[in-house]
């Protein structure tokens, strides 16, 4: 049994990761399926725009966790709904903090901030953070992730943002003391807006933009302790025998590393296993050896375990369960 896998102290989440079609979503539900079935509550979550979670289910999903079996639950996000949601938190929150700027015309703007760079990373993040916060409900948190660059970029945000307010924190707090310097000339600066009066704020336990950057910071530090500690959380890659998706799992690996988030285990899926010589395989089978010894290289001193290749397509709760033993209690090579 991988321990690594399973709940230590709360609930242990788990990132499923690596290049498009390699089988992330089918290792994903196969674990999904072998933890609940040793007891744990599980729920597992699609984040990844191109839902086909349902189908390796062979059910319908949506943006609510649906029972499938006794301790499992599975879902699949929205991504137009998770950027309209995150929009209109975020368009809420500004228009508390800058009620006496009633120039801005917040409409337009969140109308082009929609289609901004990064924004669907942002609005990932948010959902991230809105499960894990109810993340007590559950054993583990299984997450069926996008392509590795968005994922990738997804996990390193509580990092990158918790900069980013530290910066805006020390930026405000330069403003607010230049506040305080006119205020000793000029008096308190004072509006009216929608009929009552508001005092410009120059001090940091009054202003709300430093009440926000105070409360999003609590926020980011929530996520990035969890993400960032081997007891609670754990990433597994999954590529198939070929060359480039092991470039991609050995760059997913340092960017991990880069940010402390813990990589335990690499799943290397569809391995060809023949019982007898087949000629036309002959440069396929060469080929996926010296894949297979350049992982043992790459990944030394990790957990790694082997898929062979089936018969037919995993689907269905028996091939889950099949496929979830072996990721969860074969034999690895470390």
């Amino acid at each position: 049994m991988r321990e690594y896998l399973l709940p230590k102290s709360g609930f242990r989440v788990l990132f499923v990761i690596g290049k498009g079609g390699v089988g992330k979503t089918t290792t994903s539900a196969s674990l999904s399926v072998a933890l609940a079935e040793r007891g744990y509550r599980t729920l597992i979550v699609s984040l990844d725009p191109a839902h086909n979670l349902g189908d390796v289910f062979m059910t319908e999903l949506n943006d609510r966790p649906r029972q499938l079996e006794e301790n499992l639950y599975a879902m699949e996000l929205d991504m137009e709904k998770l950027i309209k949601s995150y929009l209109k938190h975020l368009e809420d929150r500004m228009r508390n903090m800058y009620r006496y700027l009633t120039v801005i015309n917040l409409e337009k703007y969140f109308e082009v901030l929609s289609f901004s760079p990064g924004i669907e990373e942002y609005a990932t993040l948010e959902a991230i953070r809105d499960i894990l916060k109810g993340g007590n409900e559950w054993d583990v948190i299984v997450f069926d992730t996008p392509p590795t660059g968005l994922t990738l970029r997804v996990l390193a945000l509580p990092r990158v943002s918790l900069l980013w307010v530290e910066k805006l924190s020390e930026l405000r707090a330069k403003i607010l003391d230049r506040r305080r310097m006119i205020e000793k000339v000029q008096g308190q600066r004072k509006f009216i807006v929608d009929g009552k009066e508001m005092v410009l704020p120059s001090r940091a336990e009054e202003d709300p933009v430093m009440k926000e950057l105070k409360a999003y910071r609590e926020e980011i530090e929530f996520v990035n302790s969890i993400v960032t500690d081997p007891d609670r959380t754990s990433v597994v890659a999954v590529m198939n025998p070929e060359m480039l998706p092991l470039y991609e799992t050995e760059r997913a690996y340092e960017t991990l590393k880069k940010f402390k988030i813990p990589m335990k285990l690499v799943v290397i899926n569809k391995v060809i296993e023949l019982e007898e010589d087949i000629p036309k395989l002959r440069v396929k089978i060469e080929a996926q050896r010296k894949v297979l010894e350049k992982v043992r290289e790459s990944f030394s001193g990790m957990d790694r375990v082997e898929i062979p290749m089936f018969e037919e397509e995993p689907r269905g709760m028996e091939w889950l369960r099949k496929l979830g033993g072996l990721v969860l209690e074969s034999r690895g090579d470390t």
